[in-house]
């Protein structure tokens, strides 16, 4: 995911020299490629799970009822009313019949 770093600003004509680098730092480093047409961005070049990830995000965001759950689930993490995976795995250990 996106780390906050600001992105790497290069033109049309470098981003065509250097794609192959760029790709690398896209996908290695989790780097942003913002390219510019006559100075103005035009374009970028993210990698494709973040990419993925903000069209699920876009997709979400409408949804009312989506909204709520998430931010239900935040307000009570917050409080912390939540079960631990921990917590979850031994619950299910005990629902499991006893086979010995």
């Amino acid at each position: 995911m996106f780390s906050g770093d600001m992105a790497r600003t290069v033109s049309v004509r470098q981003f065509r020299a250097e794609l192959s680098s760029l790709l690398d730092g896209v996908t290695r480093r989790g780097e942003h490629v913002v390219v510019t047409r006559n100075g103005r961005p035009e374009a970028t070049l993210v990698g494709i799970d973040e990419y993925e990830a903000l069209e699920e995000t876009a997709e979400i965001l409408p949804d009312s009822e989506t909204m709520a759950a998430i931010e239900k689930g935040l307000a009570d993490f917050a409080r912390g009313d939540f079960t631990t995976l921990a917590e979850f795995q031994a619950e299910m250990d005990a629902r499991q019949p006893d086979n010995t």
